[in-house]
């Protein structure tokens, strides 16, 4: 009997400190969402298109990715596509450094230019991110929610993924 009830005893045991582990597990779980933001503008002469995805860690920002799409519809724009290749190249300078990616993606047969900034804010140093307008932002409390309302009460077009 006494074996019995020992054997009991340990499978209670067993079993009260598996609950307890996945209870701890649950509790440090990383809550991980992206907020996608878009918002359009056109006119006769180009159609420009902003996306900037953001993903939060326990609400906490960790990564974002801004995409400017210019498409040009204009005759004149696009007969001198070269020079305006030109000039959009020297406000968007390609580089890549630790935590920063910038690049330019050109279409030169549907006239298309294209720039990308992906930060990802844990292997971004403060200075790298101050040189490109972010400063503070590594370190900032906005939640995933209040950006969205930010965002939206600019234009924006937001969901969350």
């Amino acid at each position: 009997m006494k074996k019995i009830l020992s054997i009991l005893l340990m499978g209670i045991l067993v079993v009260g400190l598996t609950g307890c582990g996945a209870t701890e597990e649950k509790a440090k779980e990383v809550k991980e969402q992206t907020l996608v933001c878009t918002t359009t503008e056109s006119d006769e002469d180009m159609d420009i298109e902003q996306v900037i995805s953001m993903t939060y860690k326990n609400d906490k920002l960790k990564q974002m990715k801004m995409e400017v799409n210019t498409k040009i519809n204009n005759r004149d724009i696009r007969e001198n596509w070269a020079t305006f290749k030109k000039s959009m190249d020297e406000n968007n300078e390609e580089f890549e450094k630790e935590g920063i990616i910038s690049k330019v993606v050109i279409n030169d047969q549907n006239y298309e230019y294209n720039t990308i900034l992906d930060i990802d804010f844990e292997k971004a140093s403060e200075e790298d991110l101050k040189e490109q307008g972010f400063n503070g932002l590594k370190d900032e409390d906005g939640t995933l929610e209040e950006s969205k309302e930010s965002a939206e009460k600019d234009g924006a077009t937001c969901v969350i993924k």
